[in-house]
Parts: C-alpha cells; sequence; structure tokens
C-alpha cells in the first residue's frame, strides 16, 4: 500500500470518526436542548470558537504552518530552533487572541446578535450569550495548541493524532449534555443561564473541556513523533517575521469570515430558531466535505509544498490537477444527496425529544440551499492550498474578501423570499464562484501547467452526471414515500435512495466519458511536454 493511500486512509477514517461523532453531538443537544431561543444562543457563543478553528486554526493557519515547516525540513539548516521559533511566536499569539477573546465577549455576542426576534427578550437574551461566551472563548487557546501541533505533525505526515483526537472532544461534549437532569424532557430556557449553575457549567464548560482533551492528545502525539517544542523568542528571525506577514494576512481572512457571518447571523433573527437551523444545517452540509474532501486536501498539502519547494512544476500541477478532479468525484453525488434527501434526513437522525418538525422543516430549507455550493465549497479550499504551497497568504485574502462579500450580497437578496434557506443558497452560490475564480487566479499566477481545458472538461462531467444522479434520486424519493413512512422505512430508503445515487453517478460519469467526452488529445501532448521538461525548471 503506498504512502498516500495509506496516509489518505488514516485520516478518512478518523475524520468519519469525527465526523460521525460530531454528528451525534448535535443531534444529542437537539434531543436535550431543541431549536430554542436558549440553542440559539448557545450556538452563537460557541461557534465563534469553532469557526476560528474551522477557518484559521484547523485550515488557514495550519495549511500556512506546513508548508513553512516542510520548506525548513528540505531546507535542513538549524531546522529545529527555526522550528520552535515560529511555534513559540505563534503560541504567544494564540495566548494573546484568548485574553482579548474573553474580555471582548459581551462586544463579540452582541455582534452577532444585533437584529434578534421580536419574541425574545433582548437583554435576557444576550446576557445568557454573553456568560456562555465567555466560557467558550478559552478554547481558542486550546484550539491554537491544536492548530500549531497538528501542522508540525502534518509537515511530518503524520496523521493519525490530528485525524482522531476531535472524536474525544465529541464525546466529551455528549457525554456532559446528557448528564443533564430530565436531559430530553426538561423545558430549559436562557432565564436558567446565570441561575442554574448546573445548566451553566455544563453548557459551558463541557464543550471546552472536551476542546482541552483534544490539544493534550495532540500535542502528546507531537512528543511522540520526533523533537517536541523548546520555547525560543527570536521575533526578528526572518522565518518567524515570514510567518507573521502570512499570518497577517491570514488573520485578515478570519476577519471577512466574522463579518460576513455577523451580517448571516443576524439575517437568521437570532432568538427565533432560525439561527439553530442555520447552524444544524451546516453540521449535515459539511459533514460529506469532511469526510470525502478534508482527507485528500490534507494528505495532498504536505506533497503540494514539497513540489514547490524542490522546483517540480509538473508535479505540482499533477497533484493539484488530480485533488480538484478527486474533490468533485465525491462532493458532487453527495451534493445532489443532500438536496434530495434532506427532509427525511433530518427527520430520522433529529425530530425527537425537544427537536419538532416544524425544526425540521427550517433545517431542511436551510441545508438545500447550502447543498448546492459543496462542490464550490471544498474545491475552494483545497486550492487555496496551492497558494499556501507557495507561501502566499495574501492572494487568498482577497479571495476570501470577494466570496464573502457575494455571499453577504446574496444573503439579503434571497433571506426575504426564502428565508433560512436563502441564507443556504447566497453561500452556495458564492463559493461557487469563488472556486472558479480561484482556480483562474492559481493558474495565471502560480501554476501555468494546470490544463484548465482538460479540467473543466473532468468537472463538466463529473457535475453532469451527478445532476443526473440527482434526478434519478428524487424521482426514486418521490416513488417511494419517504416523508410519508415511519423512521426505519425511512431510513433504509434513503440507505437505498442514497446507493442507487452513487451507482448512477458512477456509471453515467463513465458513459459521459467514453461517448461525449473522450480524452483530448491536447492532454496527451500536455504529458507528452512534461515528461520532457526540466522537472527543477517547470
Amino acid at each position: 500500500m503506498s504512502g498516500l493511500v495509506r496516509s489518505n486512509l488514516v485520516v478518512a477514517s478518523g475524520t468519519l470518526a469525527s465526523r460521525v461523532t460530531g454528528l451525534l453531538r448535535v443531534i444529542v443537544f437537539a434531543y436535550v436542548i431543541g431549536q430554542t431561543a436558549l440553542a440559539d444562543a448557545y450556538k452563537l457563543a460557541n461557534e465563534t470558537p469553532n469557526i476560528v478553528y474551522d477557518l484559521l486554526i484547523g485550515g488557514v493557519l495550519s495549511a500556512t504552518l506546513v508548508p513553512v515547516f516542510t520548506s525548513l525540513s528540505v531546507d535542513g539548516r538549524d531546522t529545529r530552533r527555526r522550528v520552535d521559533a515560529i511555534v513559540t511566536t505563534a503560541m504567544t499569539a494564540v495566548i494573546a487572541l484568548t485574553i482579548i477573546a474573553v474580555i471582548a465577549a459581551p462586544f463579540i455576542f452582541r455582534l452577532y446578535s444585533i437584529t434578534l426576534s421580536p419574541e425574545v427578550d433582548a437583554d435576557a437574551f444576550r446576557s445568557a450569550g454573553t456568560t456562555l461566551a465567555r466560557l467558550f472563548l478559552i478554547q481558542i487557546l486550546f484550539y491554537g495548541l491544536t492548530g500549531i501541533m497538528n501542522a508540525l505533525l502534518h509537515a511530518r505526515e503524520r496523521f493519525l493524532a490530528a485525524a482522531w483526537s476531535p472524536v474525544l472532544a465529541n464525546l466529551v461534549v455528549i457525554a456532559s449534555l446528557l448528564s443533564l437532569p430530565g436531559a430530553g424532557s426538561a423545558d430549559r430556557s436562557i432565564a436558567d443561564i446565570g441561575v442554574d449553575s448546573r445548566l451553566t457549567w455544563t453548557l459551558g464548560l463541557g464543550a471546552t473541556a472536551g476542546i482541552a482533551v483534544m490539544a493534550i492528545v495532540v500535542a502528546i502525539a507531537v512528543a511522540r513523533s520526533g523533537p517536541f517544542w523548546r520555547p525560543v523568542w527570536a521575533p526578528r528571525d526572518p522565518d518567524v517575521r515570514k510567518v507573521m506577514t502570512m499570518g497577517g494576512w491570514t488573520f485578515g481572512f478570519v476577519i471577512a469570515n466574522q463579518i460576513a457571518l455577523a451580517v448571516v447571523r443576524n439575517l437568521a433573527e437570532p432568538g427565533s430558531a432560525l439561527a439553530s437551523a442555520y447552524f444544524d444545517a451546516f453540521t449535515f452540509f459539511v459533514l460529506p466535505h469532511g469526510l470525502l474532501a478534508v482527507s485528500i486536501a490534507t494528505t495532498l498539502q504536505p506533497r503540494l509544498a514539497r513540489a514547490v519547494a524542490t522546483g517540480d512544476r509538473v508535479g505540482l500541477a499533477g497533484q493539484l490537477t488530480g485533488g480538484i478532479r478527486a474533490i468533485v468525484a465525491v462532493t458532487a453525488p453527495a451534493g445532489a444527496m443532500l438536496i434530495v434527501l434532506a427532509a427525511p434526513l433530518i427527520r430520522v437522525l433529529m425530530e425527537r425529544g425537544r427537536f419538532d418538525a416544524e425544526d425540521t422543516a427550517n433545517t431542511a430549507d436551510a441545508l438545500r440551499g447550502l447543498a448546492v455550493g459543496l462542490v464550490g465549497f471544498s474545491v475552494f479550499l483545497f486550492v487555496l492550498r496551492g497558494f499556501y504551497a507557495h507561501h502566499d497568504t495574501r492572494t487568498p485574502f482577497w479571495l476570501n474578501v470577494i466570496e464573502n462579500g457575494l455571499n453577504v450580497a446574496l444573503a439579503f437578496m434571497l433571506v426575504g423570499p426564502l428565508g433560512v434557506g436563502g441564507l443556504g443558497v447566497a453561500l452556495g452560490i458564492a463559493y461557487l464562484v469563488a472556486a472558479v475564480l480561484a482556480v483562474i487566479v492559481l493558474h495565471r499566477r502560480w501554476v501555468s501547467e494546470l490544463e484548465l481545458r482538460s479540467l473543466t472538461h473532468e468537472v463538466a462531467r463529473l457535475l453532469g452526471s451527478a445532476i443526473v444522479a440527482g434526478l434519478i434520486m428524487a424521482a426514486l424519493a418521490a416513488a417511494i414515500h419517504l416523508d410519508d413512512r415511519s423512521t426505519v422505512w425511512t431510513a433504509a430508503g434513503i440507505a437505498a435512495t442514497a446507493a442507487v445515487g452513487a451507482i448512477a453517478h458512477w456509471a453515467i460519469s463513465n458513459l459521459f466519458q467514453s461517448v461525449t467526452m473522450p480524452r483530448p488529445a491536447a492532454i496527451r501532448d500536455f504529458v507528452s511536454r512534461a515528461t520532457r521538461r526540466d522537472r527543477l525548471g517547470g
């Protein structure tokens, strides 16, 4: 078994376990709390450090550090001291950010709750949210440690702990939620936060303790995989300055995301339960992304960085093309499945306890909208790694600004006629446009060896087959009446419909390849030229 395949299996299996337990965490929370004003306050407060992790530390920061650490290993000159200096600076920044965030908790929560539902007590909602936010924002420290240590592990091509440690975090949160008295039956409200100490500390510290456990596991893995971090304070070191410059654009990347998220959160009218519907839908949306696309992107990241460091332009283009093609191949049918099966899927998994039929309908609306952009979301985040491999964080910042600006503009346009589903559609379309733009800019700025024509043919073939497979799934779901059956029948119907869709996508994409889109001569010419190129000159 090749190293790449083995690494992909490690990441994919760990990601599967973490995403499944993460989904179970959402289901348990819905069972215990439901989609209420308290749920909105909890998720608004808790999603901020989670988003910092997903967009800054879990994705962007780690993707920024991996190329730097990989380049240093290729360079070989005083590698340990230079890496320790970078880690020391990064950890100092994370500690400072955590302190500032905890102090600024009232302002941060107020930013996400400017426009509240008229049905909720604004003072009580913001008081409860601020209390929870102070506890949740401590997670930034542990997320920071996790992200930096994960970057060290990925640069060493060690993926086990990074992929599996989130499982422990999810299990800790699940256990804490189920430990509440009367879980699934007791009626809890925002007025209980700060009054019911058991509820307040369980909700606040349960999630934070889970992230702390994850950080400890990853730190132990780093210590076992090679030299552990030793504090080295060298802010003027050239490598530290390079990371700080890259990190400045990275920080701007996150700020742009936070501005867009603040707008979307307020358009969802916090306190009305629609904000919770959007967050729950987003969990389902990123599930196939995490299961199918993240493992591809994670294992290819150090290889992209190594190709850039060694001047292997043809290899770099091949890695990028193969990664994009693979991501589209797996996320296109997954997006079609989510659009078709959103309502029955959420009903089977979540409609119990405090989560009712209206909550199912709202969450399904948001999920269908988001699923439109699953391919774009996954491709965009992968293509950004091509820029990071060149130590370019400035271009991703501007691409992200464009994506967020489009998301906000579309959200204002679509939330009125489509409700929470319009917020999902806005994000989906924004990421589709951003993915196309990112590929074009990467080709023109850094990787001219990318054969865009053949890649476009491949993507069109895969998207076309996914659309046809989606129509087949929709017809099958209507024929077997998935929305009108028992839970067991619906679950079996979902599985059967998804299986039919996957088989149909595979068969149709192969048919398109052999009949309507034969391999163009341009690809053969490109491969022939590539084999004759000087691998160091590109």
